[in-house]
């Protein structure tokens, strides 16, 4: 069962990943400038890890 978690974490992750730099990019492509941009991205991906993990527990409470 720890395995099937350890996957579990892994494809959250990559999606985490995948939603911020679209953030990121979207954030560039909105005017900001670069710094700005990756700190954008590196706010939804936190944002987006928090909440993968607040529904990953939800859902093993059940």
């Amino acid at each position: 069962m720890h395995d099937i978690r350890l996957i579990w974490l892994a494809l959250m992750l990559q999606l985490a990943v995948v939603i911020g730099v679209v953030g990121g990019a979207l954030s560039w492509l909105g005017g900001a400038n670069p710094a700005h941009a990756v700190l954008t991205g590196a706010g939804v991906f936190s944002g987006a890890v928090l909440l993968l993990l607040a529904v990953a527990g939800f859902l093993e409470r059940r």
